[in-house]
């Protein structure tokens, strides 16, 4: 009778042991569950804003393609600068002209 009764002991405690580690595994699996709901909505925030950037350098390489903005920064770089110099250049040459006793120089004066 004695055995009988720590082999129902041993089950009893098996038992108890079994279901908690049931108990266990199912919060962990719960807790995995929600963080790869997670990892799933942050992986589609990405891949939407990964598209919207494609989209926007697709619109900015079409731009550059037609000389857009290339055009508009050597305009506005040498653009300016062309004008500095085409002025200098004149009085420069004016200057030029009238050293030298040029005809056309002593004509405009």
């Amino acid at each position: 009778m004695n055995e009988i009764l720590h082999a129902n002991i041993f089950f009893l405690i098996a038992s108890i042991a079994t279901v908690c580690f049931c108990i266990l595994v199912s919060i962990v699996l719960y807790q995995v569950i929600k963080i790869l709901q997670s990892i799933r909505s942050i992986l589609n925030r990405i891949e939407e804003g990964s598209e919207m950037i494609a989209e926007d350098l697709s619109h900015l390489r079409q731009v550059i393609m037609d000389g857009g903005i290339v055009s508009r920064l050597i305009g506005m770089f040498f653009g300016k600068t062309g004008e500095r110099k085409n002025k200098r250049s004149r009085k420069f040459t004016n200057s030029n002209n009238k050293s030298y006793g040029n005809e056309e120089g002593d004509e405009d004066n």
